[in-house]
């Protein structure tokens, strides 16, 4: 971001330039969208701009009221506003004003009237061309650990309001400092606690070695006595809210605030830990964990969350990325499965075979997260991810029932609904899942009585041990428009035929307590239900063969595994 400073009494100049620098940048490679132009009527105005801003060029006519151009250069020499570049442009021309400007560094001369073209493109070189000298982007400890690692000669000119100061190193080495009437290692530790600094490289200036601490040590030492002297602690209370809002998955507003905790608290390893882990963009995730790094390098979570971007960087694809909803880990969007924990991010079919190569610590921490989440209110996508969870962890009906309500509570989000209808399409129809489903002996919830008071809406009773399968029945019908009651054994389900009268019943023939056959006989034996259509759910060969042979009347056979298309295009043709 670049500021330009406009000094004219002419409104219209002012425009013209603005207007021509947003033009120009839309017909040409260079940019300018990220310019920003300030104005003053005259020198006056102009010097309060340059105290509240930081300007990095000044274009100005040399006449005007209540100081002019003249005065407004003298007072551009000073130290603090020095290296800013001026382009005039005047109507007044003669060759003696030419040589004073030279003399006083203006870097370019304008007549009036001109060529727009001509001083826009001044305007973008000078920009350009500063741009060169100056580090943006870079802490005063960044800047020295990356000179340590390069092993550079140098010095670095540290701006930071008014004031000035030079560090000078020598083959990675921090020599000398200097900062107003400090030298040596006080200066440096100076320099190192100013805030909202500005760097220019420049070749080495001064071959004093009055330094002989580490630049490592050095920078520990400033922080500590940064801390004293500023007496910052961290307000707990901001980062815990921002904590909760991330963990919540409420990114905005947790970047909002952190910000805010962060320049009131920079040196909170904590706060720059959670930068990195809400932001989207990998160079600030970097910047972010080397600031956390500077301040608190032994922090466990700091080192592990470092082991986790440079694995990752590798894999980065250019454009945005996102975060592991359970690890942090920064990943490629829409990738199916975090390179760091090994957890599986979406339903996809590989889920119910690959599972045991997730971390669970990992994961069993993520689902203590989103049920404190949920429990501190409605979040869909807490209820989304805390199911992703429980599948990854093989607990599919926790999984099921988590998916379901992130539907529920956000109807208008399609990609809810989608991987729901994934997740139990899958359930249905993989033989792996059923494979891995054992009968369950223990008794369910008890049920309620249904009745059949005020309502037209079809009942089914489904029957089935598997609580996974039987959830996913009961989803997808539910869903449908059908009053489900469900069953978990033959002892559940005559209960059940007991207090109410279902519309259809569909059953596995497999069953603790009373199997399917007895079941079936009751049903035959019945006045009032014989006539209930009855769709069998069996995984045995020759039982459907066997039904047949035993018992008569409106039944239908679905084998397991089976399609919830066809689950439901069989429901319904046999309740008409």
């Amino acid at each position: 971001m670049k500021t330009i400073l406009i000094v004219d009494d002419d409104k219209k100049f002012h425009r013209l330039v603005f207007d021509g620098l947003k033009a120009y940048g839309s017909v040409t490679a260079r940019e300018t969208q990220d310019i920003i132009v300030k104005s003053a009527s005259n020198g006056k105005a102009a010097a309060r701009v340059l105290t509240r801003f930081k300007v990095d060029l000044v274009v100005t006519d040399i006449e005007g009221p209540a100081l002019d151009g003249f005065d407004l250069m003298a007072y551009l020499n000073q130290d603090a506003f020095r290296d800013i570049p001026v382009i005039v442009v005047t109507a007044a021309s003669s060759p003696e004003i030419k040589s004073k400007l030279e003399q006083m560094g203006v870097l370019h001369y304008i007549k009036k009237p001109f060529v727009l073209l001509e001083l826009l493109e001044k305007i973008l070189d000078a920009l350009e061309e500063s741009s060169q000298d100056l580090i943006s982007d870079f802490t005063v400890p960044n800047f020295l650990q990356a000179v340590q690692m390069e092993e550079k000669t140098c010095t670095l000119e540290v701006t930071s309001a008014r004031k000035v100061g030079y560090l000078h190193l020598k083959n990675g080495k921090l020599i000398d400092a200097e900062a107003g009437d400090l030298t040596g290692y006080d200066a440096a530790i100076e320099i190192l606690g100013w805030e909202d600094t500005e760097l220019k490289v420049e070749e080495l200036s001064s071959n004093n070695r009055r330094i002989q601490a580490s630049i490592m040590h050095i920078l520990m030492e400033a922080a500590r006595v940064s801390d004293e002297k500023t007496d910052v602690s961290p307000r707990d209370s901001l980062i815990d809210e921002v904590v909760t809002l991330a963990e919540g998955r409420h990114f905005k507003q947790a970047q909002g605030k952190l910000k805010e905790f962060l320049k009131a608290n920079p040196k909170s390893h904590k706060g720059w830990l959670w930068y990195s882990r809400i932001t989207d963009n990998i160079t600030f995730i970097e910047k972010s964990l080397n600031n956390a790094k500077l301040i608190a390098h032994n922090d466990p979570e700091v080192v592990e969350e470092i082991k986790k971007v440079e694995l990752a960087k590798g894999m980065l694809a250019s454009g945005q990325i996102t975060h592991c909803p359970f690890c942090w880990a920064p990943l490629n969007v829409k990738v199916l499965e975090c390179s760091y924990c090994r957890a599986h991010l979406f339903v996809h079919e590989e889920l119910f075979t690959s599972t045991k190569a997730a971390n669970r610590q990992i994961l069993q921490q993520a689902v203590d997260r989103y049920t404190r989440v949920i429990t501190g209110g409605t979040n869909p996508a807490a209820h989304y991810y805390l199911g992703i969870a429980h599948l990854n962890l093989g607990q599919w009906e926790k999984g099921l029932d988590h998916l379901n309500i992130s539907v529920e509570t956000f109807p208008d989000e399609k990609s809810y609904a989608d991987q729901l209808y994934m997740l139990m399409n899958l359930l249905t129809s993989s033989k792996a899942i059923f494979a891995q489903e054992a009968v369950v002996e223990k008794r369910g919830p008890e049920l309620a009585p249904a009745t059949d008071e005020g309502t037209d809406t079809k009942k089914i009773l489904v029957v089935e041990s598997s609580p996974t399968i039987r959830k996913a029945i009961s989803i997808t019908l539910s869903k449908r428009g059908y009053e489900v009651i469900e069953a978990g054994n033959g002892l559940e389900a005559l209960n059940c035929l007991d207090k109410t009268r279902p519309d259809m019943i569909l059953m596995d023939v497999i069953l603790p307590k009373i199997d399917g056959y007895k079941i079936l006989s009751i049903i035959q034996d019945s006045s009032e239900l014989k006539d209930t259509p009855v769709i069998i759910l069996t995984s045995k060969e020759g039982i459907v063969s066997r039904v047949k042979q035993k018992f008569t009347g409106s039944t239908a056979y679905l084998p397991k595994p089976f399609d919830l298309s066809k689950l439901l295009e069989t429901t319904e043709k046999h309740l008409l």
